[in-house]
């Protein structure tokens, strides 16, 4: 197998998606790059047909010249400036239509100034699509839903067919969306998150059950009428009442959809030709997690875990298991926040479901169709998360309702209370569906601080570390010192529990009583110490992953008897590197002077060829390496249990 080929970029700079030259980084550039990709890959224009230098992209107005940022060429004409048809500007998000000199009138002089430019895109705070009406000598622009794609003149409803994945941009889509709401229909931030997700799940219940024309669609004549716009609003509303009857667990029966019409039209013309289903897991959930972490972080220790962290502790803990068994087991996260250990699970089974079916059937729809089917069984069957915050309880379904389901059995309850004391009521079941001692897995970040203790003697009397080695009931603990004992209670003797603990919990001599109780009840498989920057930009306490197995009662007995623990070999890594500095900013591998290195890679990608049509294609794309120790710790740790003939150990009864 060839090694990828690695490409060097200079601190500063970053390569042009039309030329591949190197350009100034900047935030503009950043936003100028995601645009031409999207003109590329979203909507089929050839790179040729693209100006992005500035002898191309001069526009001459009267006596002036300005530069537009991307301007798009007859297909085959020379790049100047009377065969444009599509001229871009790109902004900086803090940027608004309204602004004097960089706002929407700016595009609209620059599309006024080229006889055969038809459509403008303006991208800030806002994206905004207009297309020039020229009648009787009158110029006008109107507001329209979206661009054509290469070769069509007029943008049509939408069909599955005509989706693409979304890329990267996912989450600048879902900011902007989620601003628009906040900044044109007067609501908190929380609520236009909110309205935001009914969209969502609408937009991913029509992926799923339209067959025909997409609901989830809207033309650029039905965006510019109020008739329009009002069609689009019934259509919307009657999808709304569908998912509400299919996610009666999720949503109230008196539940609408709150947003003006204008405001809806927006957000459907911003979403509607991205396939959320078929959008890699990682892109989606990075989009996701930002904006359900924008608006809905507690202040009870919430420090949602990052995908690479959930990815590891997952991938380790199965691990420890024949991966016959995989697909079986049962798996619960008791402060699941987003569900990102929850979706970690998922993606895993995911890829073991599509080989499995892809050996059956090929590729193709079949196997793909058996593959969703399988995988939502499954995990309606095997996932389970309860956290705290109702409004995280809604977020996590929808998140898991985005990769492939397994909503219906996350739960709104306080994890540490006495289970007797859980909700009963459906679709808030809990004490149905979830009891102590009958989970092969727990995966869990349980909320941090000794400004949230437990306190409630009634609480603090079912765990014995509330006791252990003390000569009474202690007054009070940190919750993530009793979550602890709570994940070990929901296992199965011989269970596996990945959690993440402070530091605190592994070092301080005013903790050892925890450190002895754990010794007592659990085997330690591994502790991966975490490097400090893995929960910022949010919090800087120093963590680690403490990887356990369940004692059973015999285990436990016979080293009773013995006055001595078994010895045994536990894993230990120190990873160095997370992906993200303390800012929360992606971290790059870089040679020693300091640039960024690249490799190419050949992707399978999805992207829109001439006429519109869609097409599955081998790239090869240039991307920069993050610098990002978690993944050799999980192959570290695979190679760790082969190499020492573990398993057997593990799932010894």
């Amino acid at each position: 197998m060839n090694k990828p080929t690695a490409f060097f970029i200079p601190p500063g700079k970053i390569r042009c998606y039309i030329t591949g030259k190197l350009r100034k980084e900047t935030p503009e550039e950043h936003v100028r790059q995601r645009i031409a990709r999207s003109l590329v890959e979203e909507y089929g224009y050839p790179k040729e047909d693209i100006g992005i230098e500035r002898r191309e992209t001069c526009i001459v107005m009267g006596r002036a010249k300005k530069y537009a940022d991307l301007i798009v060429f007859a297909h085959g004409k020379e790049h100047k400036q009377e065969n444009a048809i599509i001229v871009c500007e790109t902004k900086r998000e803090d940027v608004k239509p309204t602004d004097r000199e960089n706002g929407v009138n700016q595009l609209k002089s620059y599309l006024a100034a080229c006889v055969n430019a038809r459509f403008g895109l303006w991208v800030g705070s806002e994206l905004q699509v207009w297309e020039k009406v020229v009648e009787e000598g009158e110029v006008r622009f109107e507001e329209a839903a979206d661009l054509p794609a290469f070769g069509i003149k007029e943008p049509p409803r939408l069909t599955f067919k005509d989706l693409i994945p979304a890329h990267e941009g996912l989450r600048d889509i879902f900011k902007r969306c989620h601003n628009y709401i906040y900044g044109n229909q007067g609501l908190p931030k929380d609520q236009a998150f909110h309205e935001l997700l009914k969209l969502i799940f609408c937009k991913v219940h029509d992926e799923r059950e339209t067959h025909k024309e997409l609901i989830f669609s809207i033309t650029n004549e039905e965006r510019r009428s109020t008739l329009g716009q009002r069609r689009l609003r019934e259509r919307i509303d009657q999808l709304f009442e569908e998912v509400k009857q299919k996610y009666r667990y999720i949503f109230a029966k008196d539940e609408k959809i709150r947003l003006e019409n204008r405001v809806l039209a927006y957000i459907v013309a911003e979403l509607q030709r991205y396939s959320l289903l078929r959008t890699d897991a990682d892109v989606k959930g990075a989009a996701y997690e930002e904006i359900v972490g924008a608006n809905l972080r507690g202040d009870r220790g919430e420090f949602f875990t990052p995908r690479n962290v959930c990815r590891m502790a997952v991938e380790m803990v199965f691990a420890t298991y024949p991966k016959e068994r995989w697909l079986h087991l049962k798996v619960l996260d008791p402060a699941c926040g987003t569900g990102g250990f929850l979706i970690a699970t998922m993606n895993l089974l995911k890829g073991i479901i599509n080989e499995q079916e892809q050996d059956r059937w090929g590729l193709g729809d079949r196997a793909r169709h058996e593959a969703e089917r399988r995988l939502k069984e499954i995990c309606d069957s095997n996932l389970f998360g309860i956290d705290l915050n109702p409004m995280l309880v809604r977020a996590a379904q929808m998140n898991l309702v985005m990769h492939g389901d397994g909503s219906s059995n996350v739960f709104q309850a306080n994890s540490l209370l006495p289970p007797g004391e859980w909700p009963n009521e459906p679709p808030n079941n809990v004490r149905d569906k979830i009891q102590l001692g009958s989970f092969d897995i727990v995966f869990t970040n349980p909320p941090f601080g000794s400004r949230i203790p437990i306190d409630d003697p009634h609480v603090l009397d079912q765990f014995e570390l509330a006791r252990f080695e003390a000569t009474q009931l202690r007054s009070s603990m940190p919750p993530e010192q009793l979550f602890i004992e709570r994940c070990w209670q929901f296992l199965k003797p011989g269970g596996r529990l990945a959690i993440v603990l402070p530091d605190s919990i592994l070092s301080n001599p005013g903790l050892a009583f925890i450190r002895r109780w754990i010794f007592k009840r659990c085997r330690v498989i591994a502790s991966i110490d975490l490097p400090s920057e893995t929960f910022e930009p949010f919090t800087g306490t120093k963590t680690s992953i403490l990887i356990l197995q369940k004692k059973s009662e015999g285990q436990m007995k016979l080293e009773e008897a013995s006055g001595r623990i078994e010895d045994y070999q536990v894993f230990m890594a120190i990873p160095e590197a997370v992906g993200h500095d303390r800012r929360g900013q992606p971290v790059y591998l870089r040679t020693p002077e300091g640039e960024i290195i690249w490799q190419e890679e050949t992707v399978a990608v999805v992207t829109r060829a001439p006429m519109g049509l869609t097409v599955l294609e081998p790239k090869k794309e240039l991307r920069p390496i993050i610098d990002d120790d978690l993944p050799q710790v999980s192959e570290l740790f695979k190679r760790w249990v082969r190499e020492r003939n573990l398993m057997g150990w593990f799932n010894a009864d």
